[in-house]
């Protein structure tokens, strides 16, 4: 258990790192019109994907088990990891999107920000392949059933963090948070890059080596 704990904490932490989705989230949370209905939608949003994200790194565990390395699950490793190579190199260039918020006449519009919340955490493309390494993981782990759904649930709770974690903070400490994640936004959108580029580098040697060995 904590030899897999160490494995998918550093991919899970990594996945937190998504600047847009956090300043939208407290762009929501300073509106005037409804803040708590429509951050909980846009949060249940991103929950969906995180969940089939967890369902979806399990799948994958199952058909190509690293137990015993087969060309597929090596061909997976393999592929896994030139990816997070060309995401880690990727992130030295890129910039993170600019998420606005847009007026809403219509009330709440809860149907509206769950699907903004499915959206964009589905094409939060960093976050989604961290993630599912990290369910591949627990997949693949030598674990107990109840362990593994124990482990799927941190990677969850790591997945929604950049909303969630706003959205408690607000509901508890209401002026603090505003100004406490404000500055966080701030210091996440200036260093997360270089953090996911690491990520990404470290854990994509890691694949590839775990892959390419399959024929050594």
């Amino acid at each position: 258990m904590t030899t897999i704990l160490i494995k998918i904490i550093p991919l899970d932490l990594a996945a937190t790192l998504s600047p847009g989705i956090l300043a939208l989230t407290l762009i929501l949370l300073g509106s005037k019109t409804h803040p708590k209905i429509r951050t909980f939608s846009l949060l249940f949003g991103t929950l969906l994907v995180a969940i089939a994200i967890a369902i979806l790194g399990m799948t994958i565990s199952k058909a190509a088990p690293t137990a015993k390395p087969t060309l597929i699950s090596a061909t997976i490793d393999l592929t896994l990891g030139l990816i997070f190579i060309y995401f880690g190199i990727k992130q030295i260039f890129s910039q993170e999107r600019k998420i606005k918020e847009r007026d809403d006449a219509g009330g709440y519009q809860i149907i509206r920000w769950l699907i903004i919340g499915l959206v964009i955490s589905a094409t939060n493309f960093d976050a989604v392949l961290l993630s599912l390494a990290a369910a591949k993981e627990v997949g693949d782990a030598a674990v107990n059933d109840f362990n593994k759904i124990i482990l799927l649930a941190v990677n969850i709770l790591f997945f929604i963090a950049p909303t969630s974690l706003p959205f408690i903070l607000y509901l508890i400490f209401p002026r603090f948070a505003a100004k406490f994640l404000g500055k966080l936004n701030k210091i996440v959108l200036k260093y997360s890059r270089y953090i996911l580029f690491l990520m990404f580098a470290v854990f994509g040697v890691y694949f590839v080596y775990r892959g390419i060995k399959f024929w050594f």
